[in-house]
């Protein structure tokens, strides 16, 4: 559970959000969110059965795919029931010895010479305080799984049924709005440029010239956020963030052999990238893709 977590985190900074900001849009208190981050399953210990659903929940929000860390969270689970089953039966190993002793005790005196008057016998009140906190803790472990699990439950699988996908968290307030200006001139491409598929994600860039200069664009058509790296590294300007709407963003870069592109979107679906104005057109597999995902240009001489 310490690399979920860690996981979840990683994702959480990369994407530029506070634990306070992912409370308001998750509306998982921040003790929680820090609890699933440090891998604490501990702290869910009285409401351990709707974890996995925090973590699905978080996942999703952070454009990660809980798939990839469904198998570490079960084991996680599994391993703590198995502790507390072990306690439990512990616990009802001493219980029990000391409910014999008991009686053992009872029977010792019984068959003393000390007489009892009739009718009076003595209330065995540690006894009579165990059942009544078991009614209680059974009570309360009822109550838990209708008020959170039971809907959580019912949520979980009406939004599997409607097909429900999160398409991107509420926009940072401190973000810069980074709208190309209107009165940019236009670039003079010197050569055309080719662009080929590799595969569904990688595309070849061929017939430039050295140090022309190539513009990308990409065209929003929702909500979305989204990071730009050059040679695997992220760029400041364009920043990460989520991009609004009808926003467009450009990328301005000189030509040579070898340098790669990488635009890592949090969703695909409707978003539409040019080079040098001519529109790219996506593999039919990942057109509609709703989650994370990297596509790739390098530029290749020839």
């Amino acid at each position: 559970m310490k690399n979920v977590g860690l996981r979840l985190k990683e994702q959480r900074e990369e994407v530029g959000f506070t634990l306070e900001e992912m409370s308001a849009k998750t509306k998982i208190t921040i003790p929680q969110l820090r609890a699933l981050e440090e891998g604490d399953l501990n702290f869910f210990k009285e409401d351990i059965s709707y974890v996995p659903y925090f973590v699905r929940f978080y996942a999703q929000a952070l454009y990660l795919d809980y798939e990839t860390l469904r198998v570490e969270v079960d084991n996680a689970i599994k391993d703590l029931h198995h502790t507390q089953k072990l306690k439990v039966v512990a616990q009802n190993r001493a219980t029990k010895e000391n409910i014999e002793n008991r009686i053992k005790d009872k029977k010792m005196v019984n068959n003393s010479t000390v007489l009892r008057p009739a009718g009076k016998r003595k209330v065995d009140y540690s006894l009579l305080s165990l059942l009544v906190f078991i009614i209680l803790l059974l009570i309360t472990l009822i109550g838990i799984f209708f008020v959170y699990v039971y809907p959580m439950i019912n949520e979980s699988n009406t939004n599997n049924n409607n097909n429900t996908t999160i398409i991107g968290l509420p926009e940072n307030p401190n973000d810069v709005d980074n709208k190309p200006n209107e009165d940019d001139v236009d670039i003079p491409f010197v050569s055309t440029l080719e662009v080929t598929k590799v595969s569904a994600q990688e595309y070849d860039l061929t017939g430039y010239v050295d140090n022309e200069e190539v513009l990308i664009t990409v065209t929003f058509v929702r909500d979305v956020w989204m990071k730009v790296y050059i040679d695997g590294v992220a760029t400041e300007n364009p920043k990460s963030k989520i991009y609004k709407k009808d926003e467009v963003m450009e990328i301005r870069l000189l030509a040579k052999d070898e340098l790669d592109v990488m635009l890592h979107f949090g969703n695909l679906k409707g978003n539409i990238v040019s080079i040098n104005g001519e529109e790219i057109g996506w593999d039919a597999s990942i057109a509609n893709w709703l989650r994370g995902i990297k596509i790739s240009f390098r530029f290749k001489g020839v």
